[in-house]
């Protein structure tokens, strides 16, 4: 993918406040006839480097989902307040409260329509969400990243160290993969996941925010992936990853995509990456422990071998994990698309009162075992002994796993 994002996304990634996102809007049908170019020519154009661009993205998610907004903007004095107000027969109406923190952010983000606006340059990186309540803005320079909530008016960062050299920040992306804000980035993080795993053609020529588009079209070779196909959109000059649609084996219509539906190539302002906390913001400096301040101080090390780096980064996992959630072990099972992610128990930071939500009680079902949360695209598999297993596959699959 291109240079600029792989630059600055990683800090952010590696600081873990990009909660995964799609991103989408309808491709745009047009007669466009672009010159005949095969698989691999279009893999090696996304690797062109792009000096800068700006563009707005329009997020629909097609996963079933529902809206959290309402109910984590509500806080238990005014559901108290709507019960004694709401008229006998109507109780059903009361928003239940559901306690606001990363996962109901992802979930929020995930759900319904969003639209951001996205800047890149080799200053910086910024992605504002504009929530239809509110704005959250995640922003990357040379000297910090920020990520700041207008709802809540408060602001997390942290300084980045500039010694921190481009192949550790690409391999720590790679490793913690919360970044996907962005269609370029989406479409990377797809094709690498598809390494030996997909059979990859060139589908129809088309346009994507006025660009015209050649498309790849990924087809996974797994019997118990929820992906049917995965179409990504190619800018036909700048080799800029515009869209990506994702198909499900549960439904006819798209799942969920991510595209841009504007975008220009003019480098944005250095100033639009500069940032200062509003007036009576809540500031928080994100510290990691000295465990992992310490491993990643070592992956800096220009003499590590590949054996060295891969035990630096397992024990990055390992560290970021205990900080996710005491006492959580995590194992990660199968490669591509058949991927899961094993955990012995529910990290401590799960908002566990959303298993009971009425919002979320369409995507809950009793299996032998356990309990099974599912989307179009996802399985999670809670088993009666605390374990969890999650994947974008078969809740048959999650339940061989957990037996064997």
């Amino acid at each position: 993918m291109i240079d600029i994002l792989t630059k600055w996304v990683p800090s952010v990634a590696v600081a873990g406040v990009i909660a995964a996102g799609a991103i989408a809007v309808p491709m745009q049908a047009s007669a466009v006839d672009l010159p005949e170019r095969t698989v691999a020519e279009l893999l090696a154009a996304m690797d062109d480097s792009v000096q800068g661009f700006s563009g707005s993205v329009t997020k629909t998610s097609n996963l079933g989902l529902p809206e959290l907004e309402m109910s984590q903007l509500m806080s238990e004095e005014m559901v108290a307040d709507m019960e004694e107000r709401m008229p006998d027969g109507f109780e059903d109406f009361v928003p239940e409260v559901v306690e606001q923190n990363m996962v109901t952010d992802a979930i929020s983000f995930l759900a319904g329509s969003d639209t951001i606006r996205v800047y890149a340059s080799e200053e910086g990186f910024r992605a504002q969400i504009l929530d239809p309540m509110s704005q959250r803005d995640v922003i990357v320079n040379k000297d910090a990243f920020y990520s700041y909530n207008a709802k809540t008016n408060t602001v997390l960062t942290r300084s980045i160290d500039a010694d921190l050299d481009k192949p550790t920040l690409d391999e720590l992306n790679a490793e913690v993969e919360l970044d996907l804000t962005n269609p370029d980035e989406l479409a990377g993080a797809l094709l690498e996941q598809s390494a030996g795993k997909a059979t990859i053609t060139v589908g129809a020529d088309h346009q994507v925010a006025g660009q015209d588009a050649y498309r790849l079209v990924v087809t996974p070779e797994s019997d118990v992936s929820l992906v049917e196909r995965i179409d990504i959109s190619v800018d036909a000059n700048t080799g800029l990853g515009l869209g990506v649609q994702v198909y499900s084996t549960e439904q006819a219509d798209v799942a969920f995509s991510v595209a841009f539906d504007s975008i220009s190539y003019e480098t944005p302002q250095d100033s639009i990456f500069a940032f200062s906390p509003p007036p009576g913001a809540t500031v928080e400096t994100l510290e990691f422990p000295d465990e992992v301040e310490n491993t990643l101080t070592e992956l800096q090390r220009e003499d590590l071998t590949d054996a060295e780096r891969e035990a630096l980064l397992e024990s990055l996992r390992a560290d970021m994990g205990q900080e996710f959630g005491s006492n959580v072990t995590s194992e990660t099972l199968g490669e591509g698309f058949d991927t899961v992610l094993a955990m012995n128990q529910l990290p401590e930071a799960f908002p566990r009162e959303m298993l009971d939500n009425e919002l979320l009680s369409d995507f809950t079902t009793e299996v032998d075992g356990g309990t099974v949360f599912s989307t179009p695209l996802s399985t999670t598999l809670l088993t009666d002994s605390g374990e969890v297993y999650t994947g974008a596959v078969s809740v048959d699959y999650l339940q061989q796993l957990a037996t064997n």
